[in-house]
């Protein structure tokens, strides 16, 4: 198994980026309750745009390299590779973070001021511990470099405090969700680039 990291250069038509919950429902006469059964996980669809046959080759050559389920797909939001937000520098945890936490406090030394804003994505951690998480409220840090940050989904692991986070293209891990891959072919012109994809950070 191997990890293969997308490439900035590559062409994407959409890239649609999505959460699926691991939700259980309950419905009778009297209402209905849904109740988590596993921690929500990302789910990337990637379509590539296309291409002269001639310039197909970096789109087919990443759907070999993954081989079917076998090998795994770093990737962040391609439509969000940093935050909105005014803070950047070297981020770490400032205070350790509890399973399923969703508040998390973190330091940067310089950003006094700075903001992270809804919609933002963080990476916590490194490596397989690694977690992307989005800012689902917006935040300022203190004159300190210090920002509470309330995030979604909750996290996976525990963490220590000064472990890193990440800003800049926080990549989460995926595996294909089918074992085919495939594309059309028009004379010259080749498409039909798709790539389902699942967050899996198991080895």
């Amino acid at each position: 198994m191997s990890v293969i990291t997308f490439s900035s250069s590559l062409k994407v038509a959409r890239c649609t980026w999505a959460q699926v919950r691991n939700d259980i429902e309950f419905r009778s006469a009297f209402g209905s309750q849904a109740v988590e059964a596993a921690g929500p996980l990302w789910a990337v669809t990637l379509e590539g745009t296309p291409r002269l046959e001639s310039n197909g080759g970096p789109f087919k050559a990443l759907g070999m390299q993954l081989r079917g389920k076998t090998n795994q797909l770093a990737m962040w939001d391609l439509a969000r590779p940093i935050p909105l937000g005014t803070m950047r520098g070297t981020m770490t945890l400032n205070s350790a973070a509890a399973q399923g936490a969703t508040t998390l406090s973190i330091i940067a030394s310089g950003q006094a001021s700075k903001t992270l804003l809804q919609g933002d994505y963080l990476g916590i951690g490194s490596l397989l511990t690694q977690q992307v998480v989005m800012v689902v409220e917006d935040a300022t840090s203190d004159g300190s470099g210090i920002i509470s940050v309330t995030v979604e989904p909750p996290l996976r692991n525990a963490f220590l405090a000064g472990e890193s986070v990440t800003w800049d293209q926080p990549k989460a891990l995926f595996r294909r969700v089918d074992s085919r891959f495939g594309w059309n072919n028009y004379g010259a012109v080749v498409d039909g680039f798709v790539l389902d994809l699942i967050e899996d950070w198991r080895t």
